[in-house]
């Protein structure tokens, strides 16, 4: 877990795999709504403070940012809005997912020798593998600096498709998922 105060009122904290691990929860798990949430998110928090020698007031009106890091982990900021007043006490998760890149194949063998050639470029990145109609699609999730090289080998196995959130939540809710979270590293070996 790595700390950082950007300044009095922004605290971004980056938590790796192992890190989600030992606090037993996952990205994808992430709701304020949920309980669990708000126990990692005040441990973070705890913990935040102690690191920093800083006192972090929970009941403070804040904005909580969850941004996935593309080996497993992700980084959550903090940031204080405003002083609260007695009625308005509100604190917002928000969750930045990058879109991914998204492959289209007809053919499972063009499937397999993408996914043998990338596991050695994005090994520890997020990917999950969907079929509907005899057609396969992977949803791939680089890291940004890394994301138009992906593309550019992709498209040399199958249709490359436009990468937006409105695609990932229709192939998540329409299509049936075969692999995942890390469906190239599951793929790439055999």
């Amino acid at each position: 877990m790595r700390i950082e105060a950007h300044d009095d009122y922004r605290i971004a904290v980056e938590l790796s795999d192992e890190d989600m691990d030992e606090l037993e929860i996952t990205y994808e798990d992430l709701d304020y709504s949920n309980i669990e949430t708000r126990r990692v998110l005040w441990t973070i928090l705890d913990e935040a403070r102690q690191a920093l020698g800083k006192e972090i007031n929970l009941s403070e009106k804040m904005l909580i940012e969850a941004v996935p890091s593309g080996k497993g982990g992700c980084t959550i900021y903090f940031t204080v809005l405003q002083k609260p007043s007695e009625k308005n006490i509100q604190k917002l998760l928000v969750k930045k997912e990058v879109a991914p890149v998204i492959c289209e194949f007809s053919d499972v063998n063009a499937l397999i020798d993408l996914s043998r050639i990338l596991i050695d470029k994005i090994s520890g990145a997020k990917s999950e593998l969907y079929i509907k109609d005899n057609t396969y699609r992977l949803l791939l999730f680089p890291e940004t600096a890394y994301k138009k090289r992906i593309e550019a080998v992709a498209s040399e196995f199958c249709d490359v498709k436009e990468s937006n959130h409105d695609t990932v939540s229709l192939t998540r809710e329409h299509w049936k998922k075969l692999s995942g979270p890390y469906a190239v590293n599951e793929i790439g070996i055999y």
